[in-house]
């Protein structure tokens, strides 16, 4: 069985994006549904709060954590 996690951070416009060192172009919605195309089925999913008001690069972000799952 493989397992990855990936977390979606919420910008200033409401569209949550996947989290990485560059910025994503790619939302939430359409990573998460090329994740089940290729087989993978949702594990367990978090979502962790933050101060998201207004527009603050450095502030922490509303984020949802998702964890897949692939039997092999």
């Amino acid at each position: 069985m493989k397992v990855k996690s990936f977390t979606y951070e919420r910008n200033w416009t409401g569209k949550y994006y996947r989290q990485r060192l560059l910025p994503s172009m790619q939302t939430m919605d359409k990573h998460i549904a090329s994740m089940l195309n290729d087989g993978w089925e949702i594990m367990t999913k978090t979502s962790h709060s933050g101060d998201s008001r207004g527009f603050r690069p450095f502030a922490k972000r509303d984020s949802i954590t998702v964890s897949f799952r692939k039997v092999t």
